[in-house]
Protein backbone atom coordinates (compact mmCIF):
# COMPACT_ATOMS: atom_id res chain seq x y z
CA UNK A 1 0.00 0.00 0.00
CA UNK A 2 1.19 3.51 -0.81
CA UNK A 3 -0.28 6.78 0.35
CA UNK A 4 0.30 10.10 -1.37
CA UNK A 5 0.87 11.73 2.03
CA UNK A 6 3.14 10.17 4.67
CA UNK A 7 1.81 9.30 8.08
CA UNK A 8 4.36 11.49 9.84
CA UNK A 9 2.42 14.62 8.86
CA UNK A 10 -0.70 13.72 10.89
CA UNK A 11 -2.16 16.71 12.70
CA UNK A 12 -3.73 14.71 15.54
CA UNK A 13 -2.34 11.81 17.56
CA UNK A 14 -4.46 8.68 17.37
CA UNK A 15 -4.85 5.82 19.76
CA UNK A 16 -6.45 2.80 18.09
CA UNK A 17 -7.91 0.07 20.28
CA UNK A 18 -10.14 -2.91 19.68
CA UNK A 19 -13.82 -2.45 20.54
CA UNK A 20 -15.49 -4.91 22.87
CA UNK A 21 -19.07 -5.45 21.70
CA UNK A 22 -20.13 -5.47 25.37
CA UNK A 23 -18.68 -1.96 25.89
CA UNK A 24 -21.94 -0.11 25.31
CA UNK A 25 -20.42 3.36 25.71
CA UNK A 26 -17.83 2.80 22.98
CA UNK A 27 -20.35 1.10 20.70
CA UNK A 28 -22.68 4.08 21.13
CA UNK A 29 -19.81 6.46 20.37
CA UNK A 30 -19.12 4.52 17.17
CA UNK A 31 -22.80 4.79 16.27
CA UNK A 32 -22.67 8.54 16.85
CA UNK A 33 -19.74 8.78 14.42
CA UNK A 34 -21.65 6.68 11.90
CA UNK A 35 -24.80 8.79 12.27
CA UNK A 36 -22.84 12.01 11.75
CA UNK A 37 -21.15 10.60 8.65
CA UNK A 38 -24.49 9.37 7.33
CA UNK A 39 -26.06 12.80 7.76
CA UNK A 40 -23.16 14.43 5.92
CA UNK A 41 -22.61 11.90 3.13
CA UNK A 42 -25.87 10.06 2.54
CA UNK A 43 -28.81 11.77 4.27
CA UNK A 44 -31.42 9.96 2.14
CA UNK A 45 -29.96 6.49 2.63
CA UNK A 46 -31.00 3.63 4.91
CA UNK A 47 -29.72 3.99 8.46
CA UNK A 48 -29.62 1.88 11.63
CA UNK A 49 -30.79 2.63 15.15
CA UNK A 50 -28.16 2.43 17.88
CA UNK A 51 -29.49 -0.92 19.07
CA UNK A 52 -29.42 -2.60 15.66
CA UNK A 53 -26.06 -0.99 14.90
CA UNK A 54 -24.65 -2.56 18.05
CA UNK A 55 -25.95 -5.96 17.01
CA UNK A 56 -24.48 -5.62 13.53
CA UNK A 57 -21.14 -4.50 14.95
CA UNK A 58 -21.04 -7.66 17.07
CA UNK A 59 -22.21 -10.32 14.61
CA UNK A 60 -22.62 -8.74 11.17
CA UNK A 61 -25.35 -9.89 8.80
CA UNK A 62 -24.08 -13.46 8.51
CA UNK A 63 -22.25 -14.11 11.78
CA UNK A 64 -18.83 -14.15 10.09
CA UNK A 65 -15.68 -13.51 12.19
CA UNK A 66 -14.88 -9.82 12.47
CA UNK A 67 -12.92 -7.23 14.43
CA UNK A 68 -13.89 -3.65 15.25
CA UNK A 69 -11.30 -1.01 16.17
CA UNK A 70 -11.84 2.63 17.15
CA UNK A 71 -9.55 5.65 16.99
CA UNK A 72 -9.54 8.12 19.88
CA UNK A 73 -7.93 11.54 20.16
CA UNK A 74 -6.01 12.90 23.10
CA UNK A 75 -9.29 13.70 24.86
CA UNK A 76 -10.41 10.04 24.44
CA UNK A 77 -13.19 10.99 22.02
CA UNK A 78 -13.89 8.44 19.29
CA UNK A 79 -13.02 10.08 15.97
CA UNK A 80 -13.45 7.08 13.69
CA UNK A 81 -13.70 3.31 13.59
CA UNK A 82 -13.49 0.33 11.31
CA UNK A 83 -14.99 -3.14 11.17
CA UNK A 84 -13.03 -5.83 9.35
CA UNK A 85 -15.04 -8.92 8.47
CA UNK A 86 -12.96 -11.97 7.61
CA UNK A 87 -15.08 -14.81 6.16
CA UNK A 88 -14.30 -18.35 7.14
CA UNK A 89 -14.60 -21.25 4.74
CA UNK A 90 -15.50 -19.99 1.27
CA UNK A 91 -13.14 -17.04 0.77
CA UNK A 92 -10.42 -17.26 3.43
CA UNK A 93 -8.12 -14.94 1.47
CA UNK A 94 -10.58 -12.03 1.51
CA UNK A 95 -11.90 -9.48 3.98
CA UNK A 96 -14.54 -6.75 3.91
CA UNK A 97 -13.88 -3.35 5.45
CA UNK A 98 -16.28 -0.72 6.76
CA UNK A 99 -14.37 2.42 7.77
CA UNK A 100 -16.01 5.61 9.06
CA UNK A 101 -14.53 8.92 10.22
CA UNK A 102 -16.54 11.68 11.87
CA UNK A 103 -17.04 14.52 9.34
CA UNK A 104 -15.70 17.07 11.82
CA UNK A 105 -12.51 15.09 12.26
CA UNK A 106 -11.59 14.42 8.66
CA UNK A 107 -8.32 15.54 7.09
CA UNK A 108 -6.54 14.92 10.37
CA UNK A 109 -5.14 11.54 9.36
CA UNK A 110 -7.71 9.42 11.18
CA UNK A 111 -8.81 7.57 8.06
CA UNK A 112 -5.27 6.82 6.95
CA UNK A 113 -4.29 5.63 10.40
CA UNK A 114 -7.34 3.35 10.58
CA UNK A 115 -6.78 2.01 7.07
CA UNK A 116 -3.14 1.16 7.73
CA UNK A 117 -4.20 -0.60 10.91
CA UNK A 118 -6.99 -2.49 9.15
CA UNK A 119 -4.76 -3.69 6.32
CA UNK A 120 -2.15 -4.80 8.85
CA UNK A 121 -4.83 -6.81 10.67
CA UNK A 122 -5.92 -8.32 7.37
CA UNK A 123 -2.34 -9.33 6.64
CA UNK A 124 -1.96 -10.92 10.07
CA UNK A 125 -5.04 -12.97 9.28
CA UNK A 126 -3.59 -14.04 5.91
CA UNK A 127 -5.98 -11.98 3.80
CA UNK A 128 -4.68 -10.79 0.45
CA UNK A 129 -7.68 -8.76 -0.75
CA UNK A 130 -9.79 -6.30 1.24
CA UNK A 131 -13.00 -4.89 -0.29
CA UNK A 132 -14.92 -1.81 0.76
CA UNK A 133 -18.00 -0.10 -0.71
CA UNK A 134 -18.16 3.70 -0.94
CA UNK A 135 -20.49 6.17 -2.62
CA UNK A 136 -19.30 7.68 -5.88
CA UNK A 137 -18.13 11.24 -5.50
CA UNK A 138 -17.86 10.96 -1.72
CA UNK A 139 -14.90 11.62 0.54
CA UNK A 140 -14.62 7.83 0.78
CA UNK A 141 -14.07 7.50 -2.97
CA UNK A 142 -11.33 10.13 -2.96
CA UNK A 143 -9.74 8.41 0.00
CA UNK A 144 -9.83 4.99 -1.72
CA UNK A 145 -8.21 6.41 -4.86
CA UNK A 146 -5.47 8.14 -2.90
CA UNK A 147 -4.85 4.95 -0.95
CA UNK A 148 -4.20 2.99 -4.13
CA UNK A 149 -7.34 0.82 -4.22
CA UNK A 150 -8.69 -0.40 -7.54
CA UNK A 151 -12.37 -0.19 -8.53
CA UNK A 152 -14.55 -3.26 -8.99
CA UNK A 153 -18.34 -3.61 -9.15
CA UNK A 154 -20.68 -0.63 -9.35
CA UNK A 155 -24.06 -0.86 -7.58
CA UNK A 156 -27.08 1.34 -8.27
CA UNK A 157 -29.50 2.19 -5.48
CA UNK A 158 -33.24 2.42 -5.99
CA UNK A 159 -36.00 3.36 -3.57
CA UNK A 160 -39.74 2.86 -3.51
CA UNK A 161 -42.59 4.23 -1.42
CA UNK A 162 -44.89 1.20 -1.04
CA UNK A 163 -47.86 3.44 -0.31
CA UNK A 164 -47.35 5.43 -3.51
CA UNK A 165 -46.97 2.64 -6.06
CA UNK A 166 -49.14 3.41 -9.06
CA UNK A 167 -52.26 1.25 -8.70
CA UNK A 168 -52.62 0.59 -12.43
CA UNK A 169 -48.96 -0.33 -12.85
CA UNK A 170 -49.18 -2.65 -9.85
CA UNK A 171 -52.32 -4.30 -11.25
CA UNK A 172 -50.57 -4.89 -14.58
CA UNK A 173 -47.52 -6.31 -12.84
CA UNK A 174 -49.73 -8.56 -10.69
CA UNK A 175 -51.52 -9.87 -13.78
CA UNK A 176 -48.24 -10.48 -15.60
CA UNK A 177 -46.75 -12.35 -12.66
CA UNK A 178 -49.94 -14.35 -12.12
CA UNK A 179 -49.99 -15.61 -15.70
CA UNK A 180 -46.28 -16.45 -15.87
CA UNK A 181 -46.24 -18.07 -12.42
CA UNK A 182 -49.23 -20.37 -12.90
CA UNK A 183 -48.55 -23.52 -10.91
CA UNK A 184 -46.69 -21.67 -8.14
CA UNK A 185 -48.01 -20.34 -4.85
CA UNK A 186 -46.69 -17.99 -2.20
CA UNK A 187 -45.83 -18.57 1.46
CA UNK A 188 -44.55 -16.00 3.94
CA UNK A 189 -43.14 -15.77 7.45
CA UNK A 190 -41.54 -13.30 9.82
CA UNK A 191 -38.33 -14.03 11.69
CA UNK A 192 -36.20 -17.18 11.40
CA UNK A 193 -36.56 -19.59 8.50
CA UNK A 194 -38.94 -22.43 9.49
CA UNK A 195 -37.33 -25.85 9.69
CA UNK A 196 -39.38 -27.23 6.80
CA UNK A 197 -38.00 -24.54 4.47
CA UNK A 198 -34.31 -24.69 5.42
CA UNK A 199 -33.19 -26.84 2.49
CA UNK A 200 -35.15 -24.78 -0.02
CA UNK A 201 -33.86 -21.47 1.35
CA UNK A 202 -30.31 -22.84 1.19
CA UNK A 203 -30.85 -23.67 -2.48
CA UNK A 204 -32.09 -20.14 -3.15
CA UNK A 205 -29.10 -18.61 -1.40
CA UNK A 206 -26.87 -20.78 -3.55
CA UNK A 207 -28.60 -19.23 -6.57
CA UNK A 208 -27.15 -15.86 -5.50
CA UNK A 209 -23.80 -17.12 -6.70
CA UNK A 210 -25.07 -16.39 -10.23
CA UNK A 211 -25.38 -12.68 -9.44
CA UNK A 212 -22.54 -10.30 -10.37
CA UNK A 213 -19.64 -10.48 -7.88
CA UNK A 214 -16.11 -9.10 -7.72
CA UNK A 215 -13.70 -11.06 -9.88
CA UNK A 216 -12.14 -14.04 -8.14
CA UNK A 217 -14.77 -14.37 -5.42
CA UNK A 218 -15.53 -18.03 -4.82
CA UNK A 219 -19.17 -19.21 -4.54
CA UNK A 220 -20.67 -19.60 -1.10
CA UNK A 221 -21.72 -23.14 -0.25
CA UNK A 222 -25.15 -23.23 1.38
CA UNK A 223 -27.00 -26.02 3.14
CA UNK A 224 -29.65 -26.19 5.86
CA UNK A 225 -27.09 -25.99 8.67
CA UNK A 226 -25.52 -22.86 7.24
CA UNK A 227 -28.95 -21.20 7.07
CA UNK A 228 -29.43 -22.08 10.74
CA UNK A 229 -26.05 -20.62 11.67
CA UNK A 230 -25.82 -17.61 9.36
CA UNK A 231 -29.46 -16.49 9.55
CA UNK A 232 -31.57 -18.07 12.26
CA UNK A 233 -28.86 -17.88 14.94
CA UNK A 234 -27.78 -14.37 13.95
CA UNK A 235 -31.20 -12.72 13.74
CA UNK A 236 -31.95 -12.68 17.52
CA UNK A 237 -28.63 -10.89 18.10
CA UNK A 238 -29.35 -7.99 15.75
CA UNK A 239 -31.04 -5.71 18.23
CA UNK A 240 -34.62 -6.59 17.36
CA UNK A 241 -34.19 -6.24 13.59
CA UNK A 242 -37.18 -7.91 11.93
CA UNK A 243 -36.92 -9.99 8.77
CA UNK A 244 -39.92 -10.59 6.54
CA UNK A 245 -39.76 -13.38 3.96
CA UNK A 246 -41.92 -14.28 0.97
CA UNK A 247 -41.19 -17.44 -1.00
CA UNK A 248 -42.59 -18.75 -4.26
CA UNK A 249 -43.13 -22.49 -4.00
CA UNK A 250 -44.08 -25.14 -6.50
CA UNK A 251 -47.57 -26.63 -6.39
CA UNK A 252 -49.79 -25.80 -3.45
CA UNK A 253 -46.92 -25.03 -1.06
CA UNK A 254 -47.14 -28.10 1.15
CA UNK A 255 -43.63 -29.15 2.15
CA UNK A 256 -42.77 -32.81 2.04
CA UNK A 257 -45.05 -33.65 -0.89
CA UNK A 258 -42.59 -34.51 -3.63
CA UNK A 259 -42.02 -31.54 -5.93
CA UNK A 260 -44.87 -29.62 -4.31
CA UNK A 261 -43.67 -27.04 -1.84
CA UNK A 262 -40.17 -26.79 -3.29
CA UNK A 263 -38.94 -23.23 -2.73
CA UNK A 264 -38.21 -21.68 -6.12
CA UNK A 265 -37.66 -18.02 -5.21
CA UNK A 266 -37.24 -15.87 -2.13
CA UNK A 267 -37.66 -12.21 -1.28
CA UNK A 268 -36.58 -10.81 2.10
CA UNK A 269 -36.92 -7.35 3.66
CA UNK A 270 -35.32 -6.17 6.89
CA UNK A 271 -37.00 -3.52 9.05
CA UNK A 272 -35.47 -1.82 12.07
CA UNK A 273 -38.35 -1.63 14.59
CA UNK A 274 -36.99 1.66 15.94
CA UNK A 275 -37.18 3.15 12.43
CA UNK A 276 -40.24 1.45 10.91
CA UNK A 277 -40.65 4.02 8.12
CA UNK A 278 -37.78 2.40 6.19
CA UNK A 279 -36.92 -1.09 5.01
CA UNK A 280 -33.93 -2.67 3.31
CA UNK A 281 -34.12 -5.26 0.56
CA UNK A 282 -31.89 -8.11 1.68
CA UNK A 283 -32.37 -10.70 -1.04
CA UNK A 284 -34.39 -11.43 -4.15
CA UNK A 285 -33.28 -14.62 -5.85
CA UNK A 286 -34.72 -17.33 -8.08
CA UNK A 287 -33.24 -20.80 -8.45
CA UNK A 288 -31.89 -21.45 -11.92
CA UNK A 289 -34.24 -24.34 -12.71
CA UNK A 290 -37.30 -22.17 -11.95
CA UNK A 291 -36.36 -19.02 -13.83
CA UNK A 292 -38.49 -17.60 -16.61
CA UNK A 293 -41.76 -17.57 -14.63
CA UNK A 294 -41.59 -13.99 -13.24
CA UNK A 295 -41.11 -15.33 -9.73
CA UNK A 296 -39.03 -12.34 -8.64
CA UNK A 297 -41.93 -10.09 -9.62
CA UNK A 298 -44.41 -12.43 -7.94
CA UNK A 299 -42.57 -12.43 -4.60
CA UNK A 300 -41.95 -8.69 -4.62
CA UNK A 301 -45.65 -7.99 -5.14
CA UNK A 302 -46.57 -10.44 -2.38
CA UNK A 303 -44.05 -8.70 -0.12
CA UNK A 304 -45.80 -5.37 -0.69
CA UNK A 305 -49.05 -7.00 0.40
CA UNK A 306 -47.40 -8.45 3.50
CA UNK A 307 -45.71 -5.20 4.53
CA UNK A 308 -48.91 -3.20 4.09
CA UNK A 309 -50.38 -5.10 7.02
CA UNK A 310 -47.26 -5.96 9.03
CA UNK A 311 -45.52 -2.55 8.86
CA UNK A 312 -48.12 0.09 7.91
CA UNK A 313 -45.66 2.88 8.82
CA UNK A 314 -43.29 1.81 6.05
CA UNK A 315 -42.76 4.59 3.53
CA UNK A 316 -39.47 3.66 1.95
CA UNK A 317 -37.86 0.49 0.60
CA UNK A 318 -34.25 0.59 -0.50
CA UNK A 319 -32.51 -1.90 -2.77
CA UNK A 320 -29.12 -2.14 -4.46
CA UNK A 321 -28.39 -3.89 -7.75
CA UNK A 322 -25.16 -4.39 -9.63
CA UNK A 323 -25.30 -2.07 -12.65
CA UNK A 324 -25.01 -5.14 -14.89
CA UNK A 325 -27.98 -6.94 -13.29
CA UNK A 326 -30.47 -5.81 -15.93
CA UNK A 327 -33.09 -8.46 -15.14
CA UNK A 328 -33.56 -7.45 -11.51
CA UNK A 329 -33.41 -3.78 -12.41
CA UNK A 330 -36.31 -4.32 -14.84
CA UNK A 331 -38.35 -5.98 -12.09
CA UNK A 332 -37.74 -3.08 -9.71
CA UNK A 333 -38.60 -0.48 -12.32
CA UNK A 334 -41.86 -2.29 -13.11
CA UNK A 335 -42.80 -1.74 -9.46
CA UNK A 336 -42.01 1.95 -9.43
CA UNK A 337 -38.53 1.98 -7.91
CA UNK A 338 -36.57 5.11 -8.79
CA UNK A 339 -32.83 5.63 -8.84
CA UNK A 340 -31.34 7.38 -5.84
CA UNK A 341 -27.97 8.93 -6.57
CA UNK A 342 -25.13 8.46 -6.11
CA UNK A 343 -24.24 4.87 -6.99
CA UNK A 344 -21.76 2.87 -4.92
CA UNK A 345 -18.60 1.15 -6.02
CA UNK A 346 -16.60 -1.69 -4.50
CA UNK A 347 -12.93 -0.77 -4.08
CA UNK A 348 -10.32 -3.43 -3.46
CA UNK A 349 -7.07 -3.14 -1.55
CA UNK A 350 -4.34 -5.69 -2.23
CA UNK A 351 -2.25 -6.65 0.78
CA UNK A 352 0.63 -9.04 1.35
CA UNK A 353 -0.41 -11.61 3.98
CA UNK A 354 1.79 -11.58 7.06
Amino acid sequence: MRFTRPLDDLRVAHHIARVNAADSATVLACHDVSAAAHAADDPEGFTLSARVFGGWLAVGWYGQPAETWAARDEASAVTGWYRLEMPSGDNPDRAYLTLVVHPARRREGTGRALLRHALAQAARNRRSLVGSDVLNGSAGESFARLAGARPALTHIRRIQDPASVDADALARARETAGRAAAGYSVVSWAGPVPEEFLDGVAAVFSALNDAPHPQGRRPWAWDAQRVREAHNAVLPRLGGLQRYSVAAVTGDGRAGDGAAGDIAALNQIWVDPALPHQGMQFITAVRREYRGHRLALLTKIAMLDLLASAVPQLRRLETWNAASNTQMIAVNEALGYRVLEPPSRRWQFEVAPG
